[in-house]
This record gives structure tokens, sequence and C-alpha cells, in this order.
């Protein structure tokens, strides 16, 4: 991992394996224990200028993952995500004349002890709660609670968890 600009922090080195692109001109911070693979597919993460990217402790994103913030998007404390994901905070583009430029970005919020499983994508606006898990092919678009498996496209919630208070998912 390259990283050629200031605005970055890291709170120990990240571990990261195979191609993994960073292109970051707005804030970048990486907590404890943060690994990302980019094989066999490489993976991507992006901070537009006067973005956040923030990333907890102990998060795992493999490979061909993409992430890009263009206003904010925060994953909490011991998460996963499963190869292929998607992770934006903008529509990128009006779909109409109604729509205004700054109604395109809104911040994502990935809460602490999450599991996103492989092909997710995960759009702006949305946040997920503490200890939710997403199937594997889902598409979220409106925010999901904590302590849920939530599937589909667009996701719903398919059953709640019993997590017992201080439970890590391994």
């Amino acid at each position: 991992m390259q990283l050629g600009r200031r605005g970055y922090s890291f709170r120990d080195a990240p571990s990261i394996r195979g191609k993994v692109y960073v292109n970051h001109f707005g804030e970048l911070i990486i907590g404890k224990r943060f690994s990302m693979v980019g094989r066999p597919w490489h993976s991507q993460l992006t901070v537009d200028k006067g973005a956040k990217l923030e990333f907890g402790s102990n998060v795992f994103i493999n490979a061909g993952c993409g992430i890009a913030a263009t206003k904010s998007i925060r994953i909490g404390n011991d998460v996963r995500i499963g190869p292929r994901t998607s992770i934006m905070d903008s529509d990128y583009h009006r779909l109409d004349a109604d729509t205004n430029y700054s109604d395109l970005s809104k911040p994502v919020t990935i809460g602490n002890n999450v599991w996103i499983g492989t092909r997710c994508t995960i759009l702006a606006g949305v946040t997920i709660g503490d200890g939710a898990v997403i199937a594997a092919g889902s598409t979220v678009i409106r925010d999901i609670p904590a302590n849920t498996v939530a599937g589909g496209t667009p996701a719903k919630v398919i059953r709640q968890l019993n997590i017992p208070e201080g439970w890590v998912r391994g």
C-alpha cells in the first residue's frame, strides 16, 4: 500500500496482502489490527477531497472490495467484509434535473461487530447497527437494525439475533 499524501493516520501498521490501491485526498483513519486483502482481485479505498473514511480496530476486508467516500464512511470495530463488496456514500450522478448535486452524498455508518457477506453493495445514507449480519449478495439501501440478519435486494430483516453483551464475532 502506498500513501503519498497527508491526511491519514494508522493506530498501528496495517496488514496488507496483494494489490490494494489507496486514493486519498481527504482524511483516512485506520484503527489497530486492520487487515485488507488484494488478491486474487485487487481492492481499493478512495477518499475524495473533504471526505472522511474511518475504520475502527480489528477490521478485515477481503479481496475485490471497493470503498469510496465522497462525504463520510465510518466502519466500526470488529467488522468483517466479504469478497467483492462495494460500499459508497454517493449516488455519483443525478437521475433528473430536480436533484441537487449536494443531495447525492449521504454518510454511511457500519456499527461494531458487523459481518458483511460476499458480493454485497452498501449504498449512500445507510446505517448498519451493531452486531448485524448482511447476507451474501445483498443490496443495502436503507438502515438495518442492530443484532439482525438482513438479506436480499433490497435487503430486509430476516431474523433477530440474540447476541450477549461483549460477545465479538470471530
